[in-house]
């Protein structure tokens, strides 16, 4: 049951990690993305359950524009919903991280979960971890006998015959 539990941490934790802390660091360290031109909007994908706790969220491959050029890549979130064909304004924030783009979190729970996903991640490990048990004392009973044989050296022969 530990196995388990613990591999559905580690895979919720996944999820997490793709769906909101990667577009929380991008919106921290890429660049914000101006325009975004669509070929074909029937192309893009809807989300995969209840994005962004619980699912992936929607995707579409795109050019963008930012401050440092055109790009050509994925964009993930609620931002695909609103997008047409041509030249687009996103209506949200989006970040670009590599050939990745992200609609920033939004909501204070989006943020807690983004934060939260690296310890849910390390807790799933802890707990797929095999268990270690002590093995001090196999034999149940308290020995007073200080040496390390296993004989009884109170029985008071002197082992002459």
């Amino acid at each position: 049951m530990r196995k388990i539990v613990g591999l559905l941490l580690v895979l919720y934790s996944v999820l997490l990690g793709f769906s909101v802390t990667l577009p929380l660091v991008a919106s921290v360290a890429g660049p914000k993305v101006s325009a975004v031109t669509v070929v074909d909007p029937a192309a893009c994908d809807g989300a995969i359950g209840f994005a962004p706790l619980a699912g992936i969220p929607q995707r579409c491959d795109v050019t963008w524009t930012t401050a440092q050029g055109d790009a050509t890549g994925t964009i993930y979130g609620k931002t695909v919903d609103h997008l047409t064909a041509g030249s687009n304004t996103p209506t949200s924030a989006v970040h670009q991280l590599g050939n990745f783009a992200f609609t920033a979190p939004v909501g204070d729970t989006e943020l807690m979960m983004a934060f939260l996903a690296p310890p849910i991640l390390f807790l799933g490990l802890h707990a797929l971890a095999r268990k270690r048990r002590s093995r001090r004392h196999r034999r149940h009973g308290f020995d007073l006998d200080l040496d390390d044989d296993d004989d009884d050296s109170d029985d008071g022969d002197d082992g002459d015959d």
